[in-house]
């Protein structure tokens, strides 16, 4: 987390209001989108890569990457840009991509080892969670420089399918991690709800963690703001890749995109596009997806 002082507004579109009071909060909102350290956010949840740890409610912020997260919790931060990894008709280098991936993770570990977190509970979360927020940027700026049009389901397929490479290289980082040193104690922690449920579901846990525990319960990180391009004017054409977001485990409500010709109008149907999409990532429980 971060001592500077900021204040987030949390905004649920889908809340009734009265018609008058949603257009006068959305133009107060509009209005102070660039005045720093104001922001808006959405309800959101943190997803797990291991479906055997359950989702969490997003309920605080870390501040320089505006990434939400539980309140407590304790986080290693990292960056990629897709586009330092693009060439110029925006075909991607994938083995260096995979390599910087990789590479995040192993970072990523070793900032939980170095960091000399300021409370317990992040201490106590960090020993636990080993949680990292890799966060992958330059979805738009991709597009854009493919050609591709941002409109077509083609193009939000492929961007989808990238992102599921993505997931698969981090989490295959963090399997090997977790083969050599240990799995993250939070499946310990879930397992334990399982020891009353009897010798075949203790067994059924057992195997389910042999194939999917990992050594970091969160992973990947995205924007749902990076869908477009960065250096000029917002298109809405490009809203079209936001169910890209789906894939993340956490979400960034951080903001390079020019959103100078919209109004307040076209700010509320942004977030109302993305808040649909948060509320579809959280799925069923997660013992009954995998155990």
């Amino acid at each position: 987390m971060n001592d500077n002082p900021h204040m987030f507004f949390v905004v649920d579109p889908d809340r009734e209001v009265a018609p008058q009071q949603s257009a006068f909060v959305w133009q107060y909102l509009w209005e102070l989108r660039d005045l720093t350290p104001i922001g808006a956010l959405l309800p959101a949840v943190v997803t797990s890569v291991c479906p055997l740890l359950p989702d969490e409610t997003a309920d605080a912020t870390l501040v320089a990457s505006l990434t939400q997260v539980p309140a407590g919790s304790a986080w290693a931060s990292l960056e990629v840009d897709l586009m330092h990894y693009a060439k110029r008709n925006g075909d991607l280098r994938m083995a260096q991509l995979d390599a910087a991936l990789r590479n995040c993770v192993e970072q990523g570990e070793r900032r939980h080892d170095e960091t000399r977190w300021p409370d317990p509970c992040q201490l106590a979360d960090s020993n636990n969670n080993r949680r990292l927020s890799i966060f992958v940027r330059g979805w738009g700026d991709l597009v854009a420089a493919s050609g591709a049009n941002p409109g077509r389901l083609e193009t939000l397929q492929r961007l989808e399918s990238l992102a599921v490479c993505i997931v698969e290289v981090l989490a295959s980082a963090s399997r090997a991690m977790a083969a050599d040193i240990g799995y993250c104690p939070a499946l310990d922690l879930a397992g334990a709800r399982v020891v009353h449920h009897g010798r075949e579901m203790n067994a059924r846990w057992r195997r389910a963690v042999m194939d999917n525990g990992v050594r970091h319960r969160n992973l990947l990180t995205l924007s749902p703001w990076d869908v477009f391009p960065r250096g000029e004017p917002a298109d809405f054409s490009y809203m079209n890749l936001l169910p890209v977001v789906r894939k993340a485990n956490s979400i960034s409500m951080h903001r390079d995109a020019d959103i100078s010709g919209w109004d307040a109008r076209d700010f509320r149907a942004f977030h109302q596009r993305v808040s649909a999409i948060l509320r579809g990532m959280s799925e069923a429980p997660p013992m009954a997806r995998q155990v």
